[in-house]
């Protein structure tokens, strides 16, 4: 099955757009406006690169942003902080398990 760039990006794009919404719904100011930044760039330069790049590219985003979320877990003042970030971190770790699979798959191509 050959997908088109586009449909990647559309795909990454509707991510995105899922963790926004989560983001909105648990208040989270800070991660929302790094998402709403992350869309940007899809919508400034979605054609620049290949798909398995922006696999990657994404990747390291997840990972980066768990390395945040686990410093801040760390620093946490009260349990429902801690809670926040707790989801957060399953939220993106599940993205990042997903991304993982796309990228095996595409370099099976």
């Amino acid at each position: 099955m050959n997908t088109k760039p586009d449909c990647d990006i559309s795909l990454q794009i509707d991510d995105y757009l899922d963790l926004l919404h989560f983001a909105i719904q648990i208040q989270d100011q800070e991660w929302r406006q790094s998402l709403i930044q992350q869309l940007k760039i899809f919508q400034i330069a979605p054609e620049q690169h290949t798909p398995e790049e922006e696999l990657w590219m994404r990747f390291d985003y997840i990972n980066s942003k768990l390395t945040g979320l686990c410093h801040q877990i760390h620093a946490a003042h009260s349990v429902d902080e801690r809670k926040k970030f707790e989801e957060r971190i399953g939220v993106l770790q599940l993205q990042r398990v997903e991304v993982a699979r796309k990228i095996k798959w595409a370099s099976r191509r």
